[in-house]
């Protein structure tokens, strides 16, 4: 589970990047945003997330385990927006 975590972490920051407006302008779908903040309480990450991966898939449950597992770091969804 630990490691699944991490490869999730490594994702999401691998995504920072990508602004979460670059990324609305080429979606034609409804998404979520997902935002973090760093231990020091630094916005870091923001990514784009397809509505049924909140919804239906389970990556709010993705999201507090990640919250669970690392310490300091704050992530929450924002959303629906429409494509």
């Amino acid at each position: 589970m630990r490691t699944l975590a991490i490869v999730v972490a490594a994702a999401a920051l691998s995504l920072a990047a990508i602004s979460p407006v670059t990324a609305a302008e080429t979606r034609n779908d409804a998404y979520y945003t997902v935002h973090c903040t760093d231990p020091g309480g630094n916005p870091t990450v923001n990514e784009s997330v397809d509505a049924n991966a909140i919804e239906q898939g389970g990556k709010l449950g993705a999201i507090a385990n990640f919250n669970a597992n690392h310490e300091g770091w704050t992530c929450w969804a924002e959303g629906p927006f429409d494509g």
